[in-house]
């Protein structure tokens, strides 16, 4: 058998290493890549073998963990795994470079990898629904553009298909989730691999409630029926939760490589990552690997692509990368929802894009920032010490050259609660602000509402309550 070093030396990362292991390199590759736990290593494992190179019979880890005593390695164990067909191996720490040599010269060690420390997903925005309606539509686009409306129609809801989420948790105690944990509940089976006080730096207390901190991934696919009209891909499947984050802070790879493995053996038809991670990103890195592997045993294995398409398209994180597994990107969807605003002057109303009314009671008049719907730097700077108590107003904004937060800031300076911003783009699209209420509104309506105001007419908007929403065709729909 050979045993050779591969570095990903194009961007510097260190993917997987095959021993002996040239520990120079193997150090400079892990200095100049992502954030990683110091002395902490995935190390693959194989059958042992003797003197002849002839297996041996013995158990691997013992042989590992035999090894690197008689070499007199320090060392300590994280994790300890054993899927044959999968993976055999463990996590481990070691005190030096030293005793990383040790551990690389074991002749049945197959492969070493470092244990990388990954960020906790950031969610894009969060918002809590006053009006259960919001949602009540006929068809709701994302299952329309997937087929899952078809699959509802001949009535398959996921009934005896067992699915495992690898995430933050789950708040099994709401309704629309069954209620309830155990056998008989929606969520029937699950774990806590490291407790909520685990922030990735801090050693896991594991137990058997994966209760969430937080997460929307297992209503998306099994939500049962509720007052807000939704229901999920497949209300009627068997998840298990598997909780690999704590409240706050990040992750460990080892963590997660428990966590796949623990799914697969638990006998799941689907595995579903709503979670990636933009370092190694390449097929042959441990997560990578290990995930192609259960993908090759006829697991469906779904994994987030990532939120990094700024980078470019095949821009993609592990272990989504992996072979056979199927990476999920967003997709614009093929309907908008908009509220509208009614004015007192007899015009037709004016839709802006939210799913829910903009919390403004009463009616309001206008006050454009600027009356040239042509400047790019709108409100992008402080406004003139003349400018009135905006509180009074719903202020008019054109986007664009600065962020909808600073020109937020620069109006709230002056007083303003409420903010409409018209599109300096074609694009139409959801906006929010951090401390304002806002949302967008067309090009040609903001310049409709800036001329009412340029020439002083007596212009009012309101805003209808509890009304739920419309939908009108995304230009961009079906688009990544």
């Amino acid at each position: 058998m050979h045993y050779f070093l591969t570095i990903v030396t194009a961007v510097t990362f260190l993917s997987y290493v095959f021993a002996a292991v040239d520990v120079d390199s193997l150090k400079s590759a892990i200095k100049n890549a992502p954030e990683t736990v110091s002395g902490a290593y995935i190390v693959e494992l194989d059958e042992p073998v003797d003197e002849l190179g002839r297996r041996s019979g013995e158990n691997p880890h013992s042989a590992l963990y035999t090894s690197l005593d008689k070499r007199e390695a320090k060392w300590s164990l994280r994790r300890q795994y054993d899927v044959p067909g999968i993976f055999v191996g463990a996590a481990i720490n070691v005190a030096s470079e030293m005793d990383l040599v040790a551990l690389a010269e074991i002749s049945h060690v197959v492969g070493i990898s470092p244990v990388y420390k990954r960020s906790r997903p950031k969610p894009v925005r969060s918002r809590q629904f006053k009006n259960k309606n919001a949602h009540a539509l006929d068809s709701f686009a994302p299952h329309v553009m997937t087929g899952v409306d078809k699959l509802h129609a001949e009535g398959i809801f996921g009934k005896g298909i067992r699915v495992a989420i690898i995430d933050t948790g789950v708040d099994y105690l709401h309704p629309a989730l069954g209620g309830g944990f155990g056998p008989g509940f929606k969520v029937s089976h699950g774990t806590d691999f490291v407790g909520d006080e685990y922030d990735g730096s801090n050693d896991p207390v594991p137990d058997d409630d994966p209760m969430d901190c937080g997460g929307h991934v297992a209503g998306i696919l099994g939500a049962d029926s509720n007052p807000y009209g939704f229901t999920g891909v497949a209300p009627q499947a068997d998840i298990g939760i598997y909780k690999v984050f704590g409240c706050t802070g990040g992750i460990s790879d080892d963590v997660i490589i428990d966590a796949m493995l623990r799914a697969h053996t638990d006998r799941h038809d689907i595995i579903s990552m709503s979670l990636g991670f933009f370092n190694v990103d390449w097929a042959e890195g441990t997560l990578g690997t290990i995930a192609s592997r259960i993908a090759a045993t006829g697991v469906v294995v779904t994994v987030a692509a990532g939120n990094e398409g700024q980078y470019g398209a095949f821009t993609l994180r592990s272990p989504t990368t992996g072979k056979n597994v199927i990476s999920v990107a967003s997709v614009e969807s093929t309907q908008l929802f908009v509220q509208n605003i009614q004015l007192n002057n007899g015009h037709l109303p004016i839709p802006y894009y939210s799913i829910e009314a903009l919390d403004i009671p009463g009616s309001w008049p206008i006050y454009a920032t600027s009356q040239d719907t042509t400047v790019e730097a709108d409100s992008c700077s402080s406004l003139p010490d003349s400018t009135p108590d905006l509180s009074k107003y719903v202020v008019l904004i054109r986007g664009g050259s600065c962020s909808a937060d600073d020109k937020a800031a620069n109006v709230k300076a002056h007083g303003a609660k409420y903010v409409l911003f018209y599109n300096d783009l074609d694009v139409p699209y959801y906006l929010e602000t951090a401390e304002l209420v806002a949302a967008l509104i067309s090009k040609e309506d903001g310049e409709y509402l800036a001329d009412q105001f340029t020439h002083k007419v007596n212009v009012t908007v309101s805003f209808p309550q509890n009304q739920p929403p419309s939908v009108v065709p995304n230009p961009i729909g079906g688009l990544m």
